[in-house]
């Protein structure tokens, strides 16, 4: 899991989007992408609460992928508003 937290701490630091990070997830042969694997990576990665993490993932099925009815563009706004208070961007 560390090589999993440093790559979405890296990730989000660049300025990647939840749904990026998520896609970058599921293309790691070396983890198992779950909602809950998911929750737990965040909080590992960011020091955030369990709420706030499952916040991040109102707006998703449960394959990860946004509902129908919510577009990506409002996904990742939603998660840049939340992980802001976590994530120190590099310029």
């Amino acid at each position: 899991m560390d090589r999993t937290v440093e790559s979405i701490q890296r990730m989000a630091a660049e300025g990647a989007g939840l749904l990026a990070m998520i896609e970058a997830l599921r293309d790691d042969d070396t983890f198992l992408l779950t909602p809950l694997r998911l929750m737990h990576a965040l909080m590992e990665a960011f020091g955030m609460p369990l709420r706030e993490a499952r916040s991040l993932l109102e707006d998703l099925g449960p394959d990860l992928r946004p509902l129908p009815q919510v577009s990506d563009t409002e996904v990742d706004h939603k998660a840049e508003g939340l992980l802001s208070r976590y994530v120190t961007r590099l310029p």
